[in-house]
Parts: C-alpha cells; structure tokens; sequence
C-alpha cells in the first residue's frame, strides 16, 4: 500500500490497529500509551494544516417535486 509516496507495509498497519484503544483515543505501547495529534498526521501524509478545510461530501441534495 502507499500513502502520499510512502510505501505501508500490511503488518504495521494491523500491529496498529491491534493497539488502537477506542476508549482513550490511543495507542498502547509497551512504553505506554501514544496518541496521535494533527500535526502527526500532516507530517506523514503530506498534507499541509494551515488554509481553509476542505469537507467532502458524497451526500447529494434531493429535488423535491412541487
């Protein structure tokens, strides 16, 4: 798999997933527990944190018939 260039092997993926706790929104590591904050992310994919969002939507208004 490759992210924004980066090649993501399936193991680290589910070691990841695998340590998620849904509770406290972080990971848990032998070291202790590890969350992630924004600028992680922008950091490893790319993306830049700053400007305007962006917010996609697939939901499309429906006509209503008068």
């Amino acid at each position: 798999m490759h992210f924004s260039g980066i090649k993501i092997g399936r193991q680290l993926i589910t070691a990841l997933v695998e340590r998620w706790q849904k509770e406290t929104h972080c990971f848990n590591f032998r070291e202790g527990e590890c969350t992630i904050a924004q600028k992680d992310v922008a950091i490893l994919t790319l993306l830049p944190i700053d400007g305007k969002a962006v917010c996609v939507s697939d939901h499309r208004p429906r006509m209503l018939a008068i």
